[in-house]
């Protein structure tokens, strides 16, 4: 029986992550990579994290949150580091959009283009990759009646 894993190695001063055995991704190597990012960030290497999602046909939502917590602490430290995923079979990134989670992350082709991202100092900080659209205002505009608008019953 296979046994799910996660592979890292460092690229460029970039951690590169990589799972094996996972056509459907599991919460277990995604705690084992968050375990690795934090020794490799403790050791003195970037906060950048590189995801290569190749052969990975399938991702839950325990899978997800695994990498909402990295990027979590990946922002604690501030810069612009960040997860970048790459090789993304079309049903995973779909997972990403309908989880509506997918805005929080940067996703490339391939790992060289990955890999080029996490190393440029001209990407966009976090703040504007986890900005949230704008929530239509509620209520009636500032200055008008809050009855403008309605309709009177006959």
């Amino acid at each position: 029986m296979l046994k799910p894993s996660v592979k890292v190695v460092e690229e460029g001063g970039i951690l590169v992550a990589e799972f094996f055995d996972c056509l459907r991704l599991d919460p277990a190597p995604v705690q084992d990579l968050r375990r690795l990012h934090a020794e490799h960030v403790r050791a003195g290497g970037r906060g950048s994290l590189v995801v290569d999602l190749n052969g990975v046909s399938f991702a839950g939502s325990a899978s997800l949150s695994g990498f909402l917590n990295i990027q979590r602490e990946i922002r604690q430290h501030g810069g612009k580091d960040r997860v970048i995923f790459c090789n993304l079979d079309p049903g995973v990134r779909e997972v990403f959009r309908v989880t509506r989670i997918e805005p929080l992350f940067r996703f490339e082709p391939d790992r060289p283009a990955a890999l080029a991202l996490a190393q440029s100092a001209e990407t966009p900080s976090d703040g504007e990759l986890a900005a949230a659209p704008p929530k239509p205002p509620s209520g009636p505009p500032p200055g008008s009646s809050p009855l403008a608008g309605r309709r009177r019953r006959p």
